[in-house]
């Protein structure tokens, strides 16, 4: 996705301000999930709940798979498109449901192929982040975790869209939140 991100906008070269704090975001976001699950065997990874009945291989394939959700919203929203109109997920349900789905699905991978999807996911982020133009940030769409994508306005108001700079910042903050989950479960479990 992010190749294609790349080929739309033509940013090559040296990296902006903000290019290099997104970055660094980014990779921080990596070094403390790696942090948090260090040390812990494939068993523990892999079958025991972290939060409700998620496990941590459920998790990082849960990050990947919103991620990449919000990669192909900004490559819509690049296109001049919206994605929130391609499909909708502005509901509690439906957040409940795409996140059940991503889990069914990331259950079958094992934990060597999740782990491949977190460093292909970061690779394709940075990507991401490094291709993109100063004025590609501030452009806006309708994203399906929006009302909008349900009530399709005639006309948008600011709040019914989310700019590509949020998106982008999606990838960390997110991560960083299932992070702290992880975190508070190792504090509980060392105890």
């Amino acid at each position: 996705m992010s190749g294609v991100v790349k080929k739309m906008t033509g940013q090559s070269g040296e990296k902006s301000k903000r290019q290099r704090a997104f970055l660094e975001r980014l990779a921080e976001a990596k070094e403390r999930l790696a942090a948090s699950i260090e040390g812990l065997d494939e068993t523990t990874l892999c079958q025991e709940p972290v939060v409700d009945e998620w496990t941590i291989k459920d998790i990082l394939g849960y990050i990947v798979s919103w991620n990449e959700e919000f990669r192909a919203s900004i490559a819509m929203i690049l296109q001049g498109e919206h994605p929130g109109y391609d499909h909708e997920i502005s509901r509690k349900d439906d957040f409940s449901g795409w996140n059940r789905h991503w889990i069914a699905e990331k259950r079958r991978y094992t934990l060597g192929q999740i782990m491949a999807d977190i460093e292909r996911d970061h690779q394709q982020a940075a990507e991401l982040i490094e291709g993109l133009k100063a004025e590609d940030y501030r452009k806006r769409g309708v994203t399906p975790w929006k009302d909008a994508a349900v009530r399709r306005p005639e006309e948008l108001a600011k709040d019914d869209t989310d700019t590509v700079e949020a998106l982008v910042t999606y990838h960390w903050r997110h991560m960083n939140e299932h992070i702290r989950q992880i975190e508070v479960w190792r504090k509980r479990r060392d105890r």
